[in-house]
């Protein structure tokens, strides 16, 4: 009698849950702070009373949402050269969650992270023809496609509902992102201060989720 007690509690306390991810930004490059906006789905695991863990995969899709690229300055020869740059990425975040109080309704929790973020952008010239001071046309060569992964990893803390029901979770994650402090252009393009070009060595995650349970 006893033995099926205890099994019929561990079997309440372990609950397994689907994540929508509304909202959710990103700190990757040094400029903008948060150039990016996600969405995307997870999936939760209670395993007791206190310890939780999910999985989540994330999509930029701010540019995708703007009516064009982005615009981007970059300068040649003593010239300032207008580039279009499609910045994309793609992110995996493995966490754990220790609850602070009850977790049986709304509560704070604190835990770990770590992640995988692909990077992609792609230059191309903005389709003017550009001169040097005397008139004559500058040939402009393009930017190298960048394909970058980073490695954040860090502190998750935040507040949210019971895993088996229907729960809101707002969360925030910071600490170090591993590859990142460098500068993704190369060649004569490499070193310059202009946004998209250089990552963040801080990892910093704001979001919002919503997520229903069993």
């Amino acid at each position: 009698m006893g033995v099926s007690l205890l099994l019929a509690g561990a079997a309440v306390a372990q609950s397994t849950a689907i994540r929508l991810i509304l909202g959710e930004g990103q700190k990757v490059y040094r400029k903008p702070a948060f150039g990016n906006y996600c969405v995307g789905f997870g999936m939760d695991r209670s395993f007791n009373d206190k310890l939780t863990a999910g999985l989540d995969v994330t999509f930029d899709v701010s540019h995708a949402l703007k009516a064009g690229p982005e615009y981007v300055y970059l300068e040649l020869s003593g010239n300032s050269i207008g580039y279009t740059m499609k910045p994309s990425m793609l992110s995996l975040n493995y966490h754990t969650e220790y609850a602070l109080g009850d977790d049986d309704g709304t509560h704070g929790y604190i835990g770990t992270f770590i992640g995988l973020r692909f990077l992609k952008q792609k230059w191309t010239s903005d389709g003017y023809v550009n001169v040097d001071t005397y008139g004559n046309p500058i040939s402009v060569p393009a930017p190298r496609p960048v394909s970058k992964m980073l490695v954040p990893l860090g502190i998750r803390f935040g507040v949210r509902g019971a895993t088996d029901a229907g729960f809101m979770d707002l969360y925030c994650a910071m600490g170090y992102q591993i590859g990142g402090g460098k500068h993704l252009l190369s060649g004569e393009f490499a070193k310059q201060a202009v946004k998209y070009a250089e990552t963040s060595p801080l990892a910093l995650t704001l979001g919002l989720a919503y997520g229903f349970g069993w």
